[in-house]
């Protein structure tokens, strides 16, 4: 069981409001804050004050969520989107939600020898004049971790905490 202590920084998720077409001049004009400049982007791009989350928008009823730090305050903002777009006479029933990433960074407690894991680990990515950090993949997972010297890391690809967790834990068994 490692004893790393990790921070989620950012959830990402994809939302589908399920035969929905949205009218994003519409949208954009009702969403204080959003910005459409379709020449520029084909989406609405909005940012929501509380709870803290960015949406792109998109005319087919597609929608990605960025920057909450918990998939809880993603979907409180995604619930309240929701009730905005209603709010606007868009027919949108419950979206269909899926994380897609979670970001954490990650304390380790130590330092680490990359040189040393690099030399003796598979299946981890080292090139320190490219990069000062160290790829660690997880086998069977969509999760990776960049290890740093100080002993500080960052978790990608998680789709669940209890991935970043077992990452972690997987880690520290291999290291040791």
């Amino acid at each position: 069981m490692s004893d790393a202590e990790y921070k989620v920084n950012n959830v990402v998720l994809t939302v589908s409001y399920r035969d929905t077409e949205l009218d994003l001049e519409k949208v954009a004009s009702n969403l204080e804050g959003a910005r459409y400049a379709p020449e520029v982007f084909a989406g609405v791009i909005y940012r929501m004050p509380e709870p803290k989350a960015s949406f792109l928008i998109f005319a087919s009823g597609k929608a990605n969520c960025v920057g909450a730090r918990s998939i809880e305050s993603a979907e409180a903002a995604i619930g309240n989107l929701t009730e905005q777009l209603r709010e606007q006479s868009f027919d949108v029933g419950e979206p269909e939600i899926e994380i897609q990433n979670m970001v954490a960074s990650v304390e380790f407690h130590r330092r680490f020898d990359l040189e040393q894991i690099a030399r003796n680990i598979p299946n981890v990515e080292y090139n320190p004049e490219v990069f000062p950090g160290l790829v660690f993949r997880m086998e069977g997972s969509s999760v990776a971790v960049l290890l740093f010297v100080q002993g500080k890391g960052v978790a990608v690809g998680a789709k669940s905490e209890e991935e970043i967790r077992k990452a972690l834990d997987r880690i520290a068994e291999t290291i040791e």
